[in-house]
């Protein structure tokens, strides 16, 4: 009897386990990739391989980086090797000099039809950003938007150009504004309506060289490029190009409620022979 009585025991647990364990419900496993910071890179004349910068230092996880955007193209992305210079390398990290190169190699895998340089990214970076067509230009820019850039710096205006307008007539505009004793300003804003993110380069003024080596005193339109306009929840973003005597800054600049912030930067060396 003790017996039966112990069998019919251990079988009403068993069943009150199973139901437990029914009841809890199932634990989904997420293997989403996420977003890593970018790199950027030069490309050779082909424009089928890329130099990741910077170059004294070997690229962690270059794996990782399978796509690369070249101004409004985006293309899939291949990790070759990493490589050293040869004794006839320039130093320079320019296209001319791409075979005599240091540095993390890769191949493009689509055809690129313009652009020196890339930003190597994941997938789910391009799941998070789409490329935003925009047209460059060189118009003075608009009394409205001068108007809010001199209330908001307090400072009057030297001069203000709109470098590009964006398909929903937004547009990005460098300002000079006058010094004040030995202090410079240049302004950089996307503008929307009423909406201003500004990106802002002061700088101690020098008639040879206040923002970039050997600029003369002057901030030059030529000299800072809109590369790449990116779309993505947070708003716009960009990627630009910096040119001085000596080499370039890249940069990618992300939002940051009414400012700009650079989450991914490199320089090149690329001084005339």
């Amino acid at each position: 009897m003790k017996s039966l009585f112990l069998a019919i025991f251990l079988l009403t647990l068993c069943a009150c386990n199973n139901d437990q364990q029914q009841s809890k419900p199932a634990i989904k496993s997420e293997n989403k990739e996420k977003t890593i910071s970018p790199y950027f890179g030069f490309l050779n004349e082909q424009k089928d391989s890329l130099i990741a910068l910077p170059m004294d230092q070997a690229m962690e996880g270059p794996e990782q980086y399978n796509y690369v955007i070249v101004e409004s193209q985006i293309s899939p992305l291949e990790f070759v090797q990493n490589k050293i210079d040869n004794k006839e390398s320039t130093g320079r990290q320019t296209a001319q000099n791409f075979a005599n190169s240091e540095g993390s190699l890769f191949k493009i895998k689509e055809i690129v039809k313009s652009g020196e340089f890339g930003m190597l990214v994941n997938k789910a970076f391009i799941d998070q950003y789409k490329i935003e067509p925009f047209t460059k230009t060189q118009k003075e820019t608009s009394p409205g938007i001068k108007e809010q850039l001199e209330k908001k710096y307090n400072r009057k205006i030297n001069k203000s150009t709109t470098l590009a307008v964006l398909n929903d007539h937004a547009e990005f505009n460098l300002t000079v504004f006058e010094n004040q004793q030995d202090s410079a300003l240049a302004v950089f804003s996307y503008a929307k309506d009423e909406q201003l993110v500004n990106l802002d380069f002061p700088a101690v003024y020098d008639d040879i060289s206040t923002w970039r080596v050997d600029d003369g005193g002057q901030f030059d339109n030529e000299a800072f490029q809109i590369l790449t306009v990116l779309r993505s929840e947070e708003g716009i973003s960009f990627i630009s190009i910096f040119w001085g005597a000596e080499g370039y800054e890249l940069n990618f600049y992300q939002p940051k409620k009414s400012q700009f912030i650079s989450a991914a930067q490199a320089y090149g060396y690329s001084s005339p022979l």
